[in-house]
């Protein structure tokens, strides 16, 4: 789903459980990131770099599928998002699990960037 940026207001977690924002503007991709969260106050919200996630993939992919009894559902915010994380969201996506969410935050992707043409 593509939104414009004068339709945020329509994402809506529940329905929408993977959100790519892309763009320049930090502070108006960061502001709706926030409007979604103020919503969000049971679940656990996890925020990591792209880097991070490379870096450690396989412990990242362990945390992320691994259920606690506790914790209903997980909120994941991926910060400085590129082409080389793909993969891992494809493998995420595939799993096609009820209980997480997880928003994308990039700079400027290019119109054949595999992120933008996949969401």
């Amino acid at each position: 789903m593509i939104v414009k940026s004068y339709e945020t207001h329509k994402i809506n977690p529940k329905h929408h459980k993977y959100v790519l924002f892309y763009g320049k503007n930090e502070g108006f991709k960061s502001e709706q990131i926030l409007a979604i969260l103020k919503n969000l106050t049971q679940k656990k919200i996890q925020k990591y770099d792209e880097k991070e996630i490379l870096d450690n993939k396989e412990m990242f992919l362990n945390d992320l599928f691994s259920k606690s009894l506790f914790e209903e559902e997980k909120f994941i915010i991926i910060n400085r998002v590129t082409d080389k994380i793909f993969t891992t969201i494809d493998q995420i996506i595939e799993k096609n699990l009820d209980d997480i969410n997880i928003i994308l935050n990039a700079d400027t992707l290019e119109k054949r960037s595999k992120l933008r043409q996949f969401f």
